[in-house]
């Protein structure tokens, strides 16, 4: 036994004093980082485009009963005499109804393809809410400082940003080495079950396998992270997911002429504080 103690003893050293070691030795690749390439952009034309995109109400409700199929149709239409380039250039697909897929031809097909996401939807404003926004929320009002409007950052920027790039690229007769594929799903914010997961079933079931997949992310924060001070943009490599909780207690009944020391209503409430303070 005790034999078997210092068998096992020594392989931990050894273990540990490899790890140790390769660390010590251990020296990074230098990441290539190219120079950077300037470009010449009309900015007041991109700003005025995504400041158009936002007028447009593509709201995702809960209740399914509420989509307003019009307002996805009337931003497609605005999209494609913004974008005309990409429209005529790349092929396009409607995928369930609402949905845009965009496949952009690479010269080499022995190369997986990529995929660059983005959503079309955004989530509702309460009526009620109104009056508390800078500027009404389908606005698209441009001040000095910020474009304002439901999806500016969530996520008709992404959208935006990606069919400028495109547009660009096509104006200077670039062709991607790769195919690209652009996906804009419509119902992002409550699942995507009818455009994301509708356009994956698509493409797995022509056996397209990406090499790989950009969705929208964090954003360029600035003083966010306490004791950096440069500008750090936020990569997110996972999805969040949720849990949803359903709290219930039975109680003795009564008479509210002589309420408990501690109620049904008091007891839930604890157990909503005690969850909040322990994440």
């Amino acid at each position: 036994m005790k034999s078997l103690l210092k068998y096992l003893l020594l392989l931990l050293i050894i273990g540990i004093s490899t790890v140790v070691i390769r660390t010590v030795n251990f020296t990074p690749e230098v990441a290539q980082i190219p120079d950077p390439i300037y470009i010449q952009i009309n900015s007041e034309e991109v700003k005025n485009r995504l400041a158009d995109v936002l007028k447009f109400q593509t709201i995702s409700n809960q209740d399914t009963a509420l989509f307003n199929a019009a307002a996805f149709s009337k931003m497609h239409e605005y999209l494609e005499q913004s974008f005309p380039l990409v429209f005529s250039s790349l092929e396009k697909e409607i995928v369930n109804q609402h949905s845009l897929l965009f496949k952009w031809q690479g010269k080499n097909q022995a190369l997986k393809p990529i995929l660059f996401l983005a959503h079309q939807d955004v989530v509702p404003v309460a009526d009620e809410n109104l009056t508390s926004w800078t500027h009404p929320p389908f606005a698209g009002v441009i001040d000095d400082t910020y474009i304002w409007g439901r999806g500016s950052l969530d996520d008709k920027s992404s959208l935006t940003a990606t069919l400028e790039a495109v547009t660009y690229l096509l104006k200077e007769k670039f062709q991607p080495e790769r195919t690209i594929y652009l996906a804009f799903g419509h119902d992002e914010e409550i699942g995507g079950t009818e455009g994301a997961e509708k356009i994956a079933q698509l493409l797995k079931s022509r056996d397209i396998e990406l090499e790989f997949v950009l969705d929208e992310g964090g954003l360029i924060s600035d003083g966010l992270l306490p004791g950096i001070e440069p500008a750090v943009a936020l990569v997110g490599v996972a999805e969040k997911g949720y849990l949803s909780l359903q709290l219930s207690i039975k109680q003795e009944g009564g008479h509210s002429s002589m309420p408990p020391k501690h109620t049904a209503i008091g007891i839930l409430s604890q157990a909503i504080v005690a969850l909040e303070a322990n994440p």
